[in-house]
């Protein structure tokens, strides 16, 4: 099976029609809905551009590969997707924004063509493909006086992304091929061109959410005095306008589909679109994304059409993350070995013991939060302060009310094993007992194949003492089968070698 990713950029769930939009038309995302499972439980790995960036080509958590903000490099030796996908035998192509530091790194893709905002300056490829056509320009976006770009939809970067995906599918349709396309929108600027030969309709969205709410916690309090509270005519024309985006990318999108089906590619080739993160876009006063709770920043789409193993045109609530895109893609591939802690979707939806209690996101240090299905909780360290609300009534902090509390400690609990989780799991094997085993596996199932196996078990006598007291002796067989990994022991009950061994 080949695979494409398609992202956009800080795209809410709630302005696409397969998710419950009535004014805005989505026909062709919407398409991938009825090939395909809707995942309505899905959040980000972290609400700001690059980490969640680096989450879905890691397959793990903002802690792990250090990429805590924006403009920041990755932690070495990390696995990449790409690379993984070449050496499953694919070719791999980029077309738009990767948002990786530095920013020609484009993570093992053999084609690699970006779209960076401005942070590529003339290396741009955009840019240099921009400035062929249009020597006078100086820059990329291409504005005109009313912030607009100023030529055809044909120029425009989303069609660029669109043209340079079918091209590399079009010369490595013989092979199988894994690209990656991720839309420039609906982040801003907006800018969508002013003439699109009646592509887009303008539509008055409607206000945004209780603009003078004070959130409770002091980190978003500031956020939101600070940026300043626009006005709510400046909201509605920003929502506007990015409903101009979401329907130009949503043609895009319909112009690669059309590609496959005429090319009969289509039905061999399993399709994710999702997004880094959202947008407030004026909910609360607040703009684009932060350390908050809120599900138009916090909730990301997850549709995968053409999925062998997966139904068609069917709704599933498990918890997801796009941190859960690495996997998936490798299970396609027919990789089953470990991606950092991401899960095949395929895998959740069709194995209930693989799927998750509560999901984890991540803004840095500022925020760590849990939900469940029905609760999210944010914790600000270092202020002692979080909030803990119902999911369908985010409003309402429950933090201090006290039939919570089992909840919040609960959540509490769930936020420190996530972060000892991301910082790297390090517990001598002889204490991997089977109550810290079954934790361990419901926040990361392939911790078998990964953990770092160090001073196992170290006698057939010590396993015996467990056994004569009634305890289980057989809790660190799984360590057999890595015997050659084993970083240091003392012995091995299974071949009771009573000498150090030292493999650092």
């Amino acid at each position: 099976m080949n695979v494409m990713v398609i992202l956009c950029d800080q795209l809410r769930v709630d302005y696409l029609s397969c998710y419950g939009n009535q004014q805005i038309k989505t026909p062709n995302i919407d398409s991938l809905f009825k090939d395909g499972v809707i995942f309505d439980n899905s959040i980000t790995a972290s609400p700001v551009c690059a980490p969640g960036r680096a989450c879905m080509m890691t397959g793990r958590y903002v802690s792990d590969h250090n990429v805590w903000t924006n403009d920041v490099p990755f932690r070495e030796g990390i696995d990449f997707l790409p690379e993984r996908m070449k050496k499953n035998g694919y070719m791999c192509g980029a077309f738009g924004k990767l948002h990786h530091f530095p920013g020609k790194d484009s993570k093992g893709f053999d084609v690699a063509l970006q779209m960076e905002e401005r942070r590529l300056g003339i290396e741009d490829d955009y840019f240099k493909y921009l400035k062929e056509l249009h020597p006078e320009i100086t820059d990329l976006y291409g504005h005109d006086r009313s912030g607009h770009f100023s030529y055809s939809l044909e120029e425009y970067y989303e069609h660029w992304m669109t043209n340079n995906t079918i091209e590399f599918i079009e010369n490595n349709k013989a092979n199988k091929f894994f690209t990656w396309t991720s839309f420039q929108g609906p982040h801003g600027p907006m800018d969508a061109p002013k003439e699109d030969n009646g592509l887009t309709e303008w539509i008055e969205i409607e206000d945004a959410i209780n603009v003078d709410r004070n959130a409770p916690a002091e980190v978003v309090q500031y956020r939101r005095v600070r940026n300043g509270v626009k006005q709510p005519k400046a909201c509605r024309t920003y929502r506007s306008e990015y409903a101009r985006m979401i329907q130009i990318i949503d043609y895009e999108i319909g112009r690669i589909l059309s590609y496959l089906k005429e090319n009969n590619l289509y039905e061999n080739t399993v399709i994710i679109f999702s997004t880094d993160h959202g947008d407030m876009a004026g909910d609360y006063g607040l703009f684009q994304k932060g350390p908050m709770l809120y599900k138009s920043q916090l909730d990301v789409p997850m549709i995968i059409a053409n999925h062998p193993k997966l139904p068609k045109h069917q709704r599933s609530d498990i918890l997801t993350s796009n941190l859960d895109i690495g996997a998936t893609v490798l299970k396609v591939a027919g990789d089953d070995k470990p991606f950092g802690y991401s899960r095949s979707l395929e895998e959740m939806f069709n194995n209930p013991d693989y799927q998750r209690d509560v999901i984890y996101s991540e803004f840095c240090d500022s925020m760590k939060l849990v939900a469940n299905k029905e609760y999210r909780m944010a914790y600000y360290p270092f202020t002692g302060e979080c909030e803990l609300v119902k999911i369908s009534e985010e409003t309402v902090d429950l933090s201090k009310q006290p039939e919570y509390q089992k909840i919040k400690i609960k959540f509490l609990q769930d936020i420190a094993d996530f972060m000892v989780l991301a910082k790297g799991v390090h517990i001598e094997t002889q204490d991997l007992t089977p109550k810290v085993q079954q934790g361990l596996a419901k926040k990361w199932p392939n911790y078998k194949k990964d953990i770092d196996i160090v001073f196992p078990l170290q006698s057939k006598r010590a396993r015996q003492n467990l056994i004569d007291a009634g305890l289980d002796g057989d809790y660190n067989e799984f360590c057999i089968e890595r015997d050659d990994e084993i970083i240091q022991f003392y012995g091995k009950y299974w071949n009771d070698e009573r000498r150090f061994k030292n493999k650092y």
